[in-house]
């Protein structure tokens, strides 16, 4: 296998064992190494120390991730492993990554991850980088194994490197598992304001009748104030703000007079030249950033 990395190569590797893991994760990020390649091994931290182990004096060159602290919400992951994937690219041309995904019990949050694992591509596609993803085929069930192919371009079998006959192109995952949005009739208008500083009081009032924490409160604001800006520049305008609690969570909705946009990846481009980062940061300051057409304009939903 060539180890020239000039963009994002994106595979996935079933494992029926740790020792099927560990040995093949291990030769994996080697034979980087021997070609300098910077390294990063994300998993639990038993894993981790399993892999420390089995890489013995070569551990020291790899970064090591816990992925109980990356594994929140899928934009905190992409830009958990943004940046630690920049640092290593600053010290060396190319890296290998070896990465055990996380799907969590609640079957309700699978189709995050697996959009997660789509958005991967896009997002990271500018990157000298060869990532291998990890799944456990001893105990995922076939829905999620399902959507390895459909998520990863090759997959790594027993008789070697295989290009999937089911992947498909980011956007169309997102689209598919997308559930339909709709303004929260909850919410109550309070109005843009001025400018963008009475917006913030306002909006700030509002969390402040909500109950919401001081640090959480800061998040919103910043997310807002990104979306806000977003809809001035590029939608014609503010039409109105809505804002309260809707399902135990704080909720702010900022409708614009422009035409909309239909791009299911917007806000989970990794910065790069030529492209903004106010929606980047924005996902990855709230639980969630839709948008949609509604009743009174072109709305961006943001939930704490």
């Amino acid at each position: 296998m060539s180890t020239d990395i000039t963009a994002l190569q994106h595979q996935a590797l079933v494992y029926d064992s740790l020792d099927e893991y560990v040995v093949r994760a291990a030769a994996f990020l080697r034979e980087g190494l021997e070609h300098g390649d910077g390294a990063v091994v994300a998993h639990t931290r038993a894993g981790i120390a399993v892999m420390r182990e089995a890489l013995g004096a070569d551990a020291d060159a790899v970064r090591f991730v816990d992925v109980g602290e990356a594994y929140t919400r899928p934009a905190h992951t992409l830009a958990a492993y943004h940046d630690v994937y920049a640092d290593q690219l600053h010290r060396t041309p190319s890296l290998r990554a070896v990465a055990d995904v996380q799907f969590g019990p609640d079957p309700g949050e699978w189709d995050l991850w697996t959009a997660y694992e789509a958005v991967f591509n896009e997002s990271f596609a500018h990157l000298p980088a060869r990532v291998l993803c990890t799944y456990d085929g001893s105990r995922l069930p076939e829905r999620i194994l399902d959507a390895v192919w459909r998520t990863h371009p090759t997959v790594l079998t027993e008789d070697g490197a295989r290009t999937s006959d089911c992947y498909e192109e980011p956007d169309q995952v997102l689209r598919r598992i997308a559930t339909p949005s709709a303004p929260l009739p909850q919410l109550r208008s309070i109005g843009f304001g001025r400018d963008a500083e009475e917006f913030r009081e306002r909006l700030a009032r509002e969390m402040n009748l909500a109950g919401t924490p001081a640090g959480r409160s800061l998040d919103m604001l910043l997310a807002a104030t990104e979306v806000a800006a977003n809809a001035v520049t590029h939608g014609g305008g503010i039409r109105d703000v809505r804002a309260g609690s809707a399902g135990g969570r704080f909720a702010c909705e900022i409708v614009d007079a422009g035409p909309g946009f239909d791009d299911p990846l917007a806000g989970y481009l990794a910065p790069r030249a030529g492209s903004g980062s106010g929606l980047w940061i924005a996902r990855q300051l709230t639980w969630s950033l839709e948008f949609f057409h509604g009743p009174r304009g072109f709305t961006a939903q943001i939930l704490l």
